[in-house]
């Protein structure tokens, strides 16, 4: 597995990650769902060219692309930032690669940019990530609970944080798991 600055991806793959955006698979687990626009991505890319807050990169397995990993919000002088991801591939979903990717991820935010926490949004229905995420280590952030309405139902949503103190206790852990993946860092 290895990542690739998703302003380095050609304008062909830029579109294919638009597209897997606005699918059902990826877009009912986001906060927002709603559908994006080409004139919106290309927004969202020109942005990520003229700021330091977020950094975004295309997951890549045996050369082929599947998912999208973002950090947003970086703040510096707080070492905060907030992160998300989604495999969009079907093919390699249940085979640990959300680990990796997570992992990675947290090596680059506390071990690059020396932040001290990270935090997501996870809807309610989605058990498969929060219990990636609490292996973590991550747990909830009380009172930061919101509602949602999608297609006329009412879905919860939490956020989930992570300190650097809790990585540093839980990284030697998971990293024996993710040793025995080859993988490249993020960068």
């Amino acid at each position: 597995m290895d990542f690739e600055n998703i302003l380095d991806a050609s304008e062909e793959l830029r579109e294919r990650i638009r597209c897997w955006r606005n699918s059902k698979t990826v877009s009912q687990f986001m906060i927002t769902n709603h559908t994006i626009s080409p004139e919106e991505h290309r927004r969202w890319l020109k942005n990520l060219t003229m700021t330091t807050t977020a950094k975004a990169w295309v997951i890549r397995v045996d050369g082929n692309p599947v998912g999208v990993v973002s950090l947003t919000n970086i703040n510096l002088e707080e070492h905060t930032a907030e992160w998300g991801f989604y495999i969009a591939d079907q093919s390699v979903r249940g085979k640990g690669i959300g680990s990796i990717v997570l992992y990675q991820l947290l090596e680059y935010a506390f071990g690059t940019l020396y932040l001290r926490s990270v935090s997501t949004s996870v809807l309610d229905n989605n058990p498969i990530a929060m219990h990636l995420y609490e292996k973590f280590g991550f747990g909830i952030v009380p009172g930061k609970k919101q509602t949602l309405k999608r297609e006329g139902n009412i879905i919860g949503a939490v956020t989930m944080t992570l300190s650097r103190d809790t990585w540093v206790q839980k990284r030697p852990v998971l990293q024996k798991e993710i040793k025995r993946s080859k993988t490249a860092p993020l960068s």
